[in-house]
């Protein structure tokens, strides 16, 4: 059964509302202060022609090229009447269906339950609570590390890559939103399924749907043996290739020698993605022509040793 969250339809509907009646409020202003009359548009041998009417006693006016400016007053005036015509109609079938709109839905009687008979039932839909809780209760194997390499854990107690990676990881962890680290996925490379290990693989509750945050850092690094840069581009567009875009179900976060990674900027981007309030600090980014600075305290410091593993020209187990 589709789940109907209906505390967000109720928040939308309400917001749709109030959007009806200001739109009204501010389309009946403009529509009082335009011109008067009406505006009458024929054609003639393939040419509009514009013509001002007034009322049926007085004859309607030719409008010149002069009169272009009333002609798309009267034109919008037009336009405005019937957004005033639709949005009414469409406000006045919203308050109808308020009023027939039971007050508990299918998907609410589990919640109305004591915890005592909660317990004893299935619900037909799980809870947010139920629903998370399978997630992470699902077990995967992530990508090894190499012997030797630098150790960094996160404060769920995980190893990572990088310092970045656990800035992001923490990150995830104090928003409390849930997250996989390095959870395999398969995407086809030129006809071929491969494994692939994602920074991270993030839970929208809210939505039910998994999303995938990719660190991409070293993107400075242009050596011809690991092109790191032509690697990050061509990773994205594989991406895509199985239907994984920026901003719809992938977010990315970058660094360079230069330029660390940017935590804040990362929390800005998840909230935006995940329906979250935004954050109420002003960012002030650096001008093009202006050396980098580090705008925040936890951003981080290039390190040459803690190179992602994606990185490395092991196509088959990205």
């Amino acid at each position: 059964m589709v789940r109907l969250d209906i505390v967000s339809n109720e928040k939308k509907r309400e917001q749709r509302k109030a959007e009806l009646a200001r739109l009204i409020t501010v389309k009946k202003k403009a529509i009082k202060a335009a011109p008067e009359g009406c505006l009458r548009i024929t054609t003639n041998r393939g040419n509009y022609q514009y013509y001002h009417f007034i009322n049926s006693k007085e004859r309607q006016r030719y409008l010149s090229k002069k009169d272009f400016k009333l002609a798309r007053k009267l034109a919008q005036k037009a336009y405005d009447k019937k957004v005033v015509s639709a949005a009414e109609r469409e406000l006045k079938a919203w308050n109808m269906l308020a009023s027939f709109f039971p007050e508990a839905t299918v998907e609410q009687v589990y919640e109305s339950l004591s915890p005592a008979r909660q317990a004893l039932v299935v619900p037909i839909v799980p809870t947010d609570e139920q629903y998370r809780a399978e997630w992470e209760a699902v077990e995967y194997t992530p990508k090894p590390f190499k012997e030797g390499a630098k150790v960094f854990y996160t404060d769920r107690g995980e190893r990572v890559r990088s310092k970045s990676e656990q800035l992001i990881a923490n990150l995830l962890n104090r928003l409390g939103i849930p997250y996989r680290y390095e959870c395999p996925i398969k995407v086809a490379v030129n006809g071929k399924v491969q494994t692939w290990y994602p920074d991270f693989t993030i839970l929208d509750v809210e939505h039910r749907r998994e999303l995938y945050l990719e660190h991409l850092g070293m993107l400075d690094d242009r050596s011809e043996e690991n092109n790191y840069a032509r690697n990050a581009f061509w990773k994205m567009k594989v991406y895509e290739e199985n239907g994984i875009y920026e901003g719809e179900n992938m977010l990315y976060s970058f660094e360079t020698g230069q330029a660390p990674l940017d935590i804040t900027y990362v929390e800005m981007k998840l909230r935006r993605m995940l329906g979250m309030p935004p954050l109420k600090q002003t960012i002030n980014y650096p001008s093009q022509t202006t050396a980098p600075r580090q705008h925040y305290s936890n951003a981080v410091s290039y390190d040459s040793d803690s190179r992602r593993s994606w990185e490395e020209p092991d196509y088959d187990t990205y």
